[in-house]
């Protein structure tokens, strides 16, 4: 598996900048030690300890519907994103999906939050699994207050 040295958004830039991708990932954080004994609580053994972006996803939200209403993280603030899966306010578990999903949030500004989804052990090539940040953007801080998020930090 071939990585991309430098940040997310260096990695954003440079696939956007070539209009296609080459195959490579993005490592943007070690994965949060709650969510690892989250996991493994429910028995689930994480079969990588990095969270990765894939070019997919950056080609996902390069243009995304959600820009018009200002819920896309502009590539500008993917440093955000980095953040938010670092250092995150919070981590959530979505007890209503099929498969183990993590949700972390980060301060976008004093009404908004950054979210970011994590799909642990998801497969990218044949045997080749990762935890993915598939998918992110701008929200409303109350929105979390009442979600179907189960809170681990």
């Amino acid at each position: 598996m071939e990585y991309y040295q430098g940040s997310l958004r260096q990695f954003a830039e440079e696939l956007l900048s070539q209009g296609r991708g080459n195959g490579q990932m993005v490592v943007v954080a070690p994965l949060n030690e709650m969510v690892i004994e989250d996991a493994k609580k429910k028995g689930v053994e994480l079969l990588s300890s990095l969270i990765v972006v894939t070019q997919n996803t950056i080609f996902k939200y390069a243009h995304h519907p959600k820009e018009k209403k200002g819920a896309a993280v502009p590539v500008s603030n993917y440093d955000l994103i980095e953040k938010a899966l670092r250092t995150p306010l919070h981590i959530y578990e979505d007890p209503i999906q099929n498969e183990i999903i993590y949700v972390f949030t980060y301060p976008y500004d004093e009404s908004k939050l950054v979210k970011v989804v994590v799909h642990p052990n998801f497969k990218v090539k044949r045997g080749q699994f990762i935890n993915a940040a598939k998918s992110w953007g701008i929200v409303i801080k109350e929105a979390f207050d009442n979600s179907q998020y189960r809170m681990i930090k």
